[in-house]
Protein backbone atom coordinates (compact mmCIF):
# COMPACT_ATOMS: atom_id res chain seq x y z
CA UNK A 1 0.00 0.00 0.00
CA UNK A 2 1.39 3.58 -1.07
CA UNK A 3 1.08 6.04 1.74
CA UNK A 4 1.65 9.59 1.71
CA UNK A 5 1.96 11.78 4.83
CA UNK A 6 1.86 14.97 3.53
CA UNK A 7 3.66 17.21 6.38
CA UNK A 8 5.94 14.98 8.05
CA UNK A 9 6.74 16.61 11.88
CA UNK A 10 6.62 15.22 14.80
CA UNK A 11 4.04 12.96 14.95
CA UNK A 12 4.59 12.26 11.06
CA UNK A 13 7.69 11.34 11.40
CA UNK A 14 7.21 8.55 14.04
CA UNK A 15 3.99 7.25 12.18
CA UNK A 16 6.38 6.67 8.80
CA UNK A 17 8.72 4.91 10.96
CA UNK A 18 5.42 2.41 12.15
CA UNK A 19 4.16 2.01 8.30
CA UNK A 20 7.85 1.71 7.04
CA UNK A 21 8.25 -1.83 9.64
CA UNK A 22 4.56 -2.96 8.46
CA UNK A 23 6.06 -2.96 4.76
CA UNK A 24 4.06 -0.42 3.48
CA UNK A 25 5.78 2.12 0.80
CA UNK A 26 5.90 5.43 2.64
CA UNK A 27 6.00 8.74 1.09
CA UNK A 28 6.56 11.73 3.26
CA UNK A 29 6.99 15.13 2.17
CA UNK A 30 8.53 18.62 4.11
CA UNK A 31 9.06 22.04 3.83
CA UNK A 32 11.96 21.86 4.92
CA UNK A 33 15.45 20.78 3.08
CA UNK A 34 17.31 20.39 5.79
CA UNK A 35 15.17 17.56 7.22
CA UNK A 36 15.44 15.15 4.16
CA UNK A 37 18.49 13.01 5.12
CA UNK A 38 16.60 12.10 8.17
CA UNK A 39 13.30 11.22 6.65
CA UNK A 40 15.06 9.02 4.28
CA UNK A 41 16.49 6.60 7.07
CA UNK A 42 13.14 5.19 7.49
CA UNK A 43 10.85 6.40 4.19
CA UNK A 44 10.46 5.04 1.09
CA UNK A 45 9.98 8.64 -0.67
CA UNK A 46 10.75 12.19 0.56
CA UNK A 47 9.72 15.05 -1.15
CA UNK A 48 9.97 18.94 -1.08
CA UNK A 49 6.46 20.07 -1.28
CA UNK A 50 5.51 23.36 -0.10
CA UNK A 51 1.84 24.23 -0.53
CA UNK A 52 2.50 28.67 -0.60
CA UNK A 53 4.84 28.01 -3.19
CA UNK A 54 4.34 26.30 -6.96
CA UNK A 55 4.25 22.87 -4.89
CA UNK A 56 4.29 19.70 -7.61
CA UNK A 57 2.18 16.94 -6.81
CA UNK A 58 2.69 14.76 -9.13
CA UNK A 59 5.11 12.99 -6.50
CA UNK A 60 1.82 12.06 -4.77
CA UNK A 61 0.89 9.95 -8.02
CA UNK A 62 -0.80 6.44 -6.98
CA UNK A 63 -1.37 7.14 -3.88
CA UNK A 64 -3.44 5.00 -1.50
CA UNK A 65 -3.91 6.46 1.91
CA UNK A 66 -3.21 10.44 1.95
CA UNK A 67 -2.75 11.48 5.84
CA UNK A 68 -3.06 15.34 5.68
CA UNK A 69 -0.34 16.47 8.48
CA UNK A 70 -0.23 20.02 7.83
CA UNK A 71 -0.19 22.82 10.53
CA UNK A 72 -3.65 23.64 9.49
CA UNK A 73 -4.44 26.54 11.36
CA UNK A 74 -1.54 28.48 9.39
CA UNK A 75 -3.32 30.36 6.49
CA UNK A 76 -0.20 29.81 3.91
CA UNK A 77 -1.44 26.18 2.65
CA UNK A 78 -4.96 26.67 1.64
CA UNK A 79 -4.14 28.69 -2.00
CA UNK A 80 -1.81 25.99 -2.57
CA UNK A 81 -4.19 22.78 -0.93
CA UNK A 82 -7.00 24.42 -3.58
CA UNK A 83 -4.78 23.23 -6.29
CA UNK A 84 -4.42 19.49 -4.93
CA UNK A 85 -5.22 17.69 -8.06
CA UNK A 86 -4.31 13.99 -7.16
CA UNK A 87 -7.49 11.87 -6.20
CA UNK A 88 -6.47 9.66 -3.51
CA UNK A 89 -9.36 6.22 -2.49
CA UNK A 90 -8.48 7.44 1.67
CA UNK A 91 -8.06 10.44 3.01
CA UNK A 92 -6.96 11.15 6.91
CA UNK A 93 -6.56 14.64 8.33
CA UNK A 94 -5.07 15.83 11.42
CA UNK A 95 -6.56 18.12 13.52
CA UNK A 96 -6.78 19.52 17.26
CA UNK A 97 -9.43 19.41 20.16
CA UNK A 98 -8.09 23.64 19.56
CA UNK A 99 -11.40 23.70 17.82
CA UNK A 100 -13.92 23.46 20.81
CA UNK A 101 -14.38 26.41 22.88
CA UNK A 102 -12.63 26.86 27.05
CA UNK A 103 -16.07 26.33 28.21
CA UNK A 104 -16.80 24.23 31.46
CA UNK A 105 -18.66 21.43 29.73
CA UNK A 106 -17.86 17.71 28.07
CA UNK A 107 -17.29 18.34 24.91
CA UNK A 108 -18.06 15.55 21.78
CA UNK A 109 -17.73 15.14 18.00
CA UNK A 110 -21.41 16.68 17.92
CA UNK A 111 -20.93 19.98 19.06
CA UNK A 112 -20.41 22.39 16.62
CA UNK A 113 -21.21 25.68 18.03
CA UNK A 114 -18.31 28.74 18.77
CA UNK A 115 -15.46 25.53 17.54
CA UNK A 116 -12.40 28.03 16.92
CA UNK A 117 -12.58 29.13 12.99
CA UNK A 118 -9.37 28.81 11.67
CA UNK A 119 -9.27 25.03 12.62
CA UNK A 120 -12.87 24.71 11.53
CA UNK A 121 -11.97 26.37 8.10
CA UNK A 122 -9.38 23.94 7.13
CA UNK A 123 -11.38 21.21 8.52
CA UNK A 124 -13.81 22.37 5.68
CA UNK A 125 -11.43 22.90 2.91
CA UNK A 126 -9.98 19.25 3.24
CA UNK A 127 -13.63 17.88 3.60
CA UNK A 128 -14.91 19.76 0.37
CA UNK A 129 -12.56 18.58 -1.87
CA UNK A 130 -12.30 15.36 -0.17
CA UNK A 131 -15.83 14.23 1.45
CA UNK A 132 -14.09 10.95 2.55
CA UNK A 133 -12.06 12.29 5.13
CA UNK A 134 -11.70 10.63 7.97
CA UNK A 135 -10.67 13.53 11.03
CA UNK A 136 -8.66 13.18 13.97
CA UNK A 137 -8.89 15.81 16.22
CA UNK A 138 -5.60 15.30 18.68
CA UNK A 139 -5.36 16.65 22.36
CA UNK A 140 -2.00 17.77 23.37
CA UNK A 141 0.81 15.83 22.11
CA UNK A 142 2.56 13.59 24.76
CA UNK A 143 5.39 10.88 24.63
CA UNK A 144 9.13 10.45 24.63
CA UNK A 145 10.49 13.61 25.02
CA UNK A 146 7.66 15.37 25.38
CA UNK A 147 6.07 15.43 28.82
CA UNK A 148 4.71 17.79 31.66
CA UNK A 149 7.63 17.26 34.12
CA UNK A 150 9.83 18.67 30.98
CA UNK A 151 7.81 21.80 30.35
CA UNK A 152 7.32 22.88 34.08
CA UNK A 153 10.29 21.33 35.13
CA UNK A 154 11.57 25.12 35.54
CA UNK A 155 8.62 26.97 36.18
CA UNK A 156 4.82 26.74 38.04
CA UNK A 157 1.50 25.92 36.46
CA UNK A 158 -0.78 29.21 35.96
CA UNK A 159 -3.75 26.74 36.79
CA UNK A 160 -2.60 23.13 38.43
CA UNK A 161 -6.38 22.01 38.66
CA UNK A 162 -6.83 22.04 35.01
CA UNK A 163 -7.84 18.72 33.73
CA UNK A 164 -6.05 17.27 31.38
CA UNK A 165 -6.67 16.41 27.60
CA UNK A 166 -3.48 14.97 26.34
CA UNK A 167 -2.88 12.11 24.11
CA UNK A 168 0.39 9.51 23.80
CA UNK A 169 1.91 9.27 20.59
CA UNK A 170 1.55 5.52 20.39
CA UNK A 171 -2.14 6.17 20.42
CA UNK A 172 -2.28 8.19 17.31
CA UNK A 173 -0.19 5.33 15.56
CA UNK A 174 -2.68 2.44 16.31
CA UNK A 175 -5.74 4.44 15.71
CA UNK A 176 -4.28 6.02 12.11
CA UNK A 177 -3.53 1.92 11.76
CA UNK A 178 -6.94 1.33 12.53
CA UNK A 179 -8.11 3.75 10.25
CA UNK A 180 -6.52 3.13 7.21
CA UNK A 181 -7.43 -0.25 7.54
CA UNK A 182 -11.37 0.58 7.92
CA UNK A 183 -13.82 1.43 5.86
CA UNK A 184 -14.93 4.16 7.96
CA UNK A 185 -16.14 6.84 5.56
CA UNK A 186 -16.57 11.36 6.37
CA UNK A 187 -16.23 10.84 10.28
CA UNK A 188 -14.89 12.74 13.17
CA UNK A 189 -12.92 11.46 15.91
CA UNK A 190 -11.68 12.90 18.55
CA UNK A 191 -8.16 11.03 19.98
CA UNK A 192 -7.55 12.15 23.96
CA UNK A 193 -6.49 9.90 26.56
CA UNK A 194 -9.60 8.85 28.47
CA UNK A 195 -8.62 9.76 31.84
CA UNK A 196 -8.29 13.71 32.33
CA UNK A 197 -6.52 13.92 36.02
CA UNK A 198 -5.38 17.42 37.00
CA UNK A 199 -2.37 19.11 36.19
CA UNK A 200 -1.22 18.58 39.63
CA UNK A 201 -1.89 15.26 39.84
CA UNK A 202 0.60 14.48 36.69
CA UNK A 203 2.77 16.66 38.44
CA UNK A 204 2.49 14.84 41.99
CA UNK A 205 2.03 18.60 43.27
CA UNK A 206 0.29 19.25 46.40
CA UNK A 207 -1.92 22.42 46.08
CA UNK A 208 -4.84 23.44 48.36
CA UNK A 209 -8.41 23.50 46.83
CA UNK A 210 -10.32 26.00 47.60
CA UNK A 211 -14.52 25.65 46.47
CA UNK A 212 -13.62 27.94 43.71
CA UNK A 213 -11.09 25.62 42.62
CA UNK A 214 -13.34 22.42 42.61
CA UNK A 215 -15.55 24.04 40.57
CA UNK A 216 -12.98 24.81 38.03
CA UNK A 217 -11.71 21.27 38.08
CA UNK A 218 -14.66 19.94 35.95
CA UNK A 219 -13.93 22.47 33.28
CA UNK A 220 -13.33 21.49 29.50
CA UNK A 221 -13.25 17.77 29.14
CA UNK A 222 -12.94 15.88 25.35
CA UNK A 223 -14.51 12.85 24.95
CA UNK A 224 -13.36 9.60 22.73
CA UNK A 225 -16.23 7.60 23.18
CA UNK A 226 -17.35 8.24 19.75
CA UNK A 227 -13.54 6.53 19.24
CA UNK A 228 -13.71 3.61 21.89
CA UNK A 229 -17.51 2.43 20.65
CA UNK A 230 -17.11 2.70 16.71
CA UNK A 231 -13.73 0.63 16.99
CA UNK A 232 -14.11 -1.03 20.72
CA UNK A 233 -10.81 0.85 20.99
CA UNK A 234 -8.55 -0.14 24.56
CA UNK A 235 -6.05 3.18 24.74
CA UNK A 236 -2.67 1.79 25.61
CA UNK A 237 -1.67 5.03 27.53
CA UNK A 238 -5.21 5.54 29.01
CA UNK A 239 -3.90 7.91 31.68
CA UNK A 240 -1.73 10.98 31.27
CA UNK A 241 -0.08 10.41 34.74
CA UNK A 242 1.77 7.44 33.46
CA UNK A 243 3.05 9.22 30.39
Amino acid sequence: MRIAIIGCGWVGERLAKKLSSQGEHTIVTTTSPEKIPALQNFAKEVHLLDFDNNPDFGVLESVDVAIFSMPISRNDWFEGFQKLDKEFPKTILFSSTGIYPQENKIFTEKDTSDLRPDILAAENLVRKKYPQTNILRFGGLMGDERSLQKIYQNRTPENPHKKANYIHYEDILAVVDLLIHSEMRSEIYNVVAPEHPSIAEILNLEVETTADQTAETKQRIISSDHLIQDFNYTFIHPNPKNF
